[in-house]
């Protein structure tokens, strides 16, 4: 499972300052585009102090990617339906409808930012790529645990997963929906049964 990014030092974090910054940062970044977001506008939105936003965050990026992160896991629970096909499905799904217009700027914007700089690349995957893939992890995990798919496969099917989500949302092959989140959940599924 992948690690919470490490804290800067400073006092512990208020839980209600940290999600009011969280929301701030996503409608902001929603709302205006990440590219015009500022860390003041951020602290402005949320009601605390521009120190405390840089006490827990070094940059409006860091941010963004925290707020991203924390979006995905409220829009797009862990489903436990006791198949892969099931869970798969519901997790899809879930996806599709977390991906609405505002939200998929943000990811084309953040898919931009990693392919211009290295060091973006590495903060994204770190920050919020991570998370979503260990989440998606963890629903093949228990697959394979039933036995329903290999170990090889799961790792394959979550490159095969985010691959096709983030290929249709850079280049707009196709829309992310409930018909994306139905094929691929079934391909996955039909690949993984034994003797496929």
């Amino acid at each position: 499972m992948a690690r919470e990014p490490a804290r800067r030092p400073g006092r512990p974090r208020s839980q209600h300052a940290r999600q009011a910054i969280l929301a701030a940062a996503m409608e902001l970044a929603t709302a205006e585009g990440p590219a015009s977001l500022h860390m003041e506008a951020i602290a402005k939105r949320a009601g605390v102090s521009k120190e405390t936003l840089y006490r827990w965050w070094r940059s409006k990026t860091e941010v963004i990617l925290d707020a991203m992160a924390e979006y995905g896991q409220q829009a797009v629970p862990l489903p436990d339906t006791g198949t892969l096909l099931g869970d798969l499905g519901e997790f899809l799904h879930a996806t599709a409808d977390s991906v609405n217009p505002p939200t998929a700027s943000v990811l084309r914007h953040l898919a931009a930012a990693a392919a211009a700089d290295e060091g973006q690349a590495l903060q994204i995957r770190d920050r919020f790529l991570a998370r979503r893939r260990a989440a998606l992890g963890e629903l093949l995990d228990r697959a394979v645990a039933r036995g329903e798919i290999e170990a090889g496969h799961a790792v394959l099917a979550r490159d095969l997963i985010y691959g096709s989500l983030w290929y249709r949302l850079i280049f707009r092959t196709g829309p992310v929906d409930h018909a994306w989140a139905r094929d691929v959940a079934a391909a996955i599924a039909a690949r993984s049964r034994p003797g496929a």
